[in-house]
């Protein structure tokens, strides 16, 4: 077998380098390669990203399909063929950019569109649901009614979108690897929200005349009156109980706040697990497997055939190949792991190629969970180590859980090389914990020549001479080249000892040197053989003699296992001098970064919103009103991770949770601007009701506006969560779908009774004034 790996250089499209290389291979068929030659693709990353990208194109139109038909049902055909024509338009256009800026298009950037889909569309919901019910009360000209609809939802809109544009500006400083994965979402969602702000001021309101002033008064219907309407009677009945008195608001408020501490906690005590990004559905797996230092190279061969034995059984893989004594094509995840540079008797890989994800039922991970069992079998019956790899959605790492272990100065590598094997021993205790290994070479023999450089000056040979005959028998050398007329290429000629005569130290011993004068002397005659143990490898880093303990995870998040092997090192000290480092080459390390960063990002993002509302409304306890609806996602969210995860099926004694991610982190952001516009918008139209008529009471105010704002709030969060959902059964962008839809339902449900409380707090023994957010 011949395996080729061709990669593509920096700049140039891989799909479009996969399809000329294996257009190019068909048309040699016959010539260059002849019939009776098979030729497998094992592995065409160029067709996976075809693959990923089409798929999410596909759930971007799915996405933009339910929310027109959404709009439709809720306001009618013409309205929902209005608030769509910002979608293609502000797509354009924000493609455009990419292209002008160097984004390509990729999983990020399609990602990032449907993000921004459910938020795109607000501006124009708001706007043509506002103009929906001018023209239903007709109390103005339609042309009047436009103008008067569109003006009253302006001042809030516009300052709603900044609100969510700076939401996103801090991911722009995301540091480490993680960094260029956030970049496109930081670039194209203000992007979009810009386009469909201007849009939702310029051609929405132009399309809705046109396309609505002809069903101005039609029919015999009455003018809209919205004290008869249910959701007025539903919004009475809900919050007049709760501000009746002041005492029962503050419980009411407590009773939320309470519930937001619990729902925090559900993180704090692992009830949620956490992870930097889920396992992605993959069409291939890997195994690696490391043999006793020393092993030949039939031994290793002996547990891939058994393996493949095995693997031959699993109905969802297609092939597989084997590699023995050297390493498998590098990709990104064996550079970063070091695989690449593999080699030696004792070393062995095995490439899985499964059915592609749309013809099986089971994800890549499931299949690595259910055939784990067997692995581990053939594992201790060879007495080897294998591991399962599963080639990682994002930035990868040396291994999923790495412990680096340290000694004093004057420790000896044999000394910290036994205190690791205690934190192994630890490790392999740690429930969820597989496939744990470290990098201490087992004692290994090695054959040394001993030359008696006396007697071999006696017999004029040179030290030269002797390694050159070692080295021609045991590694070969290039004797020569032999054209063939039938050959394209000269073929080298490779001078080496077979097989069986070089295992042998005795035949070895019998090589013959020639000397200066022709005689041949044998090398028994001028050395001996020595039987020595070779060295062992010795890693540093900074200045540091250390030694790694690597492992993977199954069916539990890394964090866990990390806060679990902590307790242990607190509860089981190393020796004096000694300490166990979690936070280096692992997945930790890198959790750590990211949630730093989206933590600081979020942090940002609140003050930011903040100072953009209080510069806009010149106070400073009324956008602290606006933005409680950003802790209220957390009662959804976390909560409802906690929830399905109670319905998530084991695979074997394998849990597979579903994890509270990076990407479920960037929903959680983007949610504060989403939210926060809904609380802008429902307070100024509290703060017109209340204000400018001075014969409508606080609760009255409170009840009209609510009401007023119930219709186009629900839509617009129908519409985010209805886009998240199609990205649900995404193993990547699954988190923030949840994220989404767990967020936005909690948010909207507390927020629509939550503000109007804390607004009444604030505000009911305050007299009247000028509206808060009338001027930008």
């Amino acid at each position: 077998m011949t395996t080729i790996a061709i990669a593509k250089r920096k700049g140039s499209n891989a799909v479009s380098v996969a399809e000329q290389v294996l257009a190019l291979t068909k048309s040699l068929r016959g010539t260059l390669i002849p019939d009776d030659v098979l030729i497998t693709v094992s592995r065409n990353y160029g067709e996976t990203a075809d693959h990923k990208v089409n798929e999410l194109v596909m759930h971007l139109s799915i996405a933009i399909l339910t929310i027109v038909v959404l709009l439709a049902l809720t306001l009618g055909f013409k309205e929902s063929l209005i608030v769509s024509i910002a979608v293609p338009m502000t797509f354009a256009i924000t493609l455009f950019c990419d292209l002008i800026f160097g984004y390509t298009i990729n999983r990020v950037t399609l990602f990032a569109l449907i993000l921004s889909l459910g938020l795109l569309v607000d501006d124009p919901i708001v706007g043509v649901e506002n103009i929906h019910r001018h023209y239903k009360l007709r109390k103005e000209p339609p042309l009047r009614a436009l103008l008067t609809a569109v003006n009253e939802v302006q001042p809030p809109t516009i300052l709603a979108t900044f609100a969510v544009i700076m939401s996103f500006i801090p991911m722009f400083f995301i540091t480490g690897m993680m960094g260029p994965y956030m970049a496109p979402m930081a670039f194209n969602v203000p992007i979009a929200m810009l386009l469909s702000l201007i849009i939702a001021f310029t051609v929405t309101p132009w399309a809705s005349y046109r396309m609505l002033k002809k069903d101005y008064g039609k029919g015999n219907d009455k003018p809209f009156e919205l004290k008869k309407t249910f959701g007025y009677r539903l919004y009475q009945s809900i919050l007049i109980p709760i501000i009746a008195t002041p005492v029962r608001s503050r419980w009411f408020l407590l009773a939320v706040f309470l519930s937001f501490v619990g729902a925090s906690m559900l993180a704090v005590t692992r009830a949620v697990p956490l992870k930097l990004l889920p396992f992605d559905n993959k069409n291939e797996l890997q195994l690696i497997i490391d043999m006793p230092r020393g092993s030949t190279l039939e031994d290793t061969d002996n547990v891939s055939k058994a393996l493949g034995r095995y693997l031959s059984t699993v109905n969802e893989i297609t092939d597989y190949q084997s590699y023995v004594g050297l390493a498998s094509p590098m990709d990104f995840n064996g550079m970063v792991r070091h695989y690449y540079l593999r080699h030696g008797s004792y070393v062995g890989d095995i490439r899985i190629n499964l059915l592609h994800k749309t013809e099986r039922q089971q994800q890549s991970h499931k299949i690595a969970l259910r055939i784990r069992p067997t692995i581990d079998k053939i594992e201790q019956r060879y007495d080897t180590n294998i591991k399962i790899v599963e080639l990682p959605p994002g930035p990868p790492v040396l291994s999923t859980v790495v412990a680096e272990i340290y000694g004093p100065p004057d420790a000896s590598i044999s000394d910290i090389n036994q205190v690791s094997k205690e934190v192994k021993v630890a490790l392999q205790k740690i429930s969820g914990v597989v496939d744990v290994d470290d990098m201490i070479e087992a004692p290994h023999q090695q054959l040394h020549f001993k030359l008696n450089r006396k007697q071999a000056a006696l017999n004029g040979i040179t030290v030269e001479q002797v390694a050159q005959t070692l080295n021609l028998a045991l590694a070969g050398e290039k004797a020569g080249t032999v054209h063939i007329v039938s050959e394209r290429l000269p073929l080298f000629i490779h001078l080496q000892l077979s097989r069986d005569m070089r295992s042998s130290a005795n035949d070895l011993m019998a090589l013959r040197v020639r000397t200066n004068t022709g005689k041949l002397i044998p090398l028994s005659e001028i050395g001996q053989m020595v039987h020595e143990t070779g060295d062992q490898t010795i890693y540093h880093k900074n200045l540091q003699r250390l030694s790694y303990v690597t492992a993977e995870m199954a069916g539990r998040s890394p964090v866990e296992a990390i806060f679990d092997i902590n307790d242990w090192l607190q509860n089981n000290p190393l020796p004096q001098g000694y300490h166990a480092e979690m936070a280096g080459e692992g997945e930790w390390k890198i959790t750590v970064d990211v949630f730093r960063d989206l933590g600081l990002a979020f942090a940002a993002a609140m003050i930011m919103i903040y100072v953009l509302l209080v510069g806009q409304t010149g106070s400073l306890g009324i956008p602290l009103i606006m933005m409680i609806a950003i802790p209220l996602t957390v009662i959804g969210i976390m909560p409802g991770f906690w929830f399905i995860n109670l319905f998530t099926e084991s695979v074997g004694d394998y849990p597979n949770p579903i994890y509270f991610t990076a990407t479920a982190m960037i929903g959680m952001i983007a949610l504060a601007g989403i939210v926060v516009r809904n609380s802008i918008i429902l307070i100024d139209f509290i703060d017109h009701a209340y204000n400018r008529d001075q014969q409508t009471t606080l609760s009255e105010a409170l009840i009209k506006s609510g009401a007023t704002r119930l219709k186009p709030i629900l839509l617009t969060a129908a519409a985010a969560v209805f886009g998240a959902s199609i990205i649900v059964l995404d193993p990547i962008f699954s988190g923030l779908a949840w994220s989404f839809i767990f967020g936005i339902i909690a948010s909207t449900m507390f927020s629509l009774v939550v503000i109007p409380v804390a607004y009444y707090m604030l505000m009911r023994n305050k007299p009247k004034q000028m509206n808060v957010v009338d001027e930008l």
